[in-house]
């Protein structure tokens, strides 16, 4: 910001303004830092969807017979993906556990009274 905000301030104003989502990236430990910039498993997920169709024609009775080829064939590659652990995962597994704890945990709110 330094560096370029006077030369270019509008650009870098839209950056910081949306740079939100881009930086919490590095909130997650680094050595997950390339999972979390790869597609590939969307991909893979996306390509076993069209082979699913492909067989079918194309052909479905309903719009619920689409959205249940993609359930079936997600938990079909699920239990693909849980055979498969990450490089590195185990080490930061914990890290990542307190993280979603933290962010999902429910929110216990307290009532003051005032007498």
């Amino acid at each position: 910001k330094a560096a370029w905000g006077s030369r270019y301030p509008g650009v870098v104003g839209l950056w910081v303004q949306d740079s939100g989502a881009f930086l919490r990236f590095y909130g997650y430990p680094k050595v997950l830092w390339p999972y979390l910039r790869s597609t590939n498993l969307m991909e893979r997920f996306i390509r076993e969807v069209r082979r699913g169709t492909k067989v079918r024609d194309h052909k479905f009775p309903k719009a619920e017979a689409v959205y249940k080829l993609l359930y079936l064939e997600s938990e079909r590659q699920e239990g693909r993906w849980a055979e498969r652990k990450l490089k590195g995962f185990s080490e930061v597994e914990e890290v990542l556990e307190k993280m979603l704890q933290e962010r999902y945990a429910p929110r216990t709110q307290t009532l003051t009274h005032n007498s």
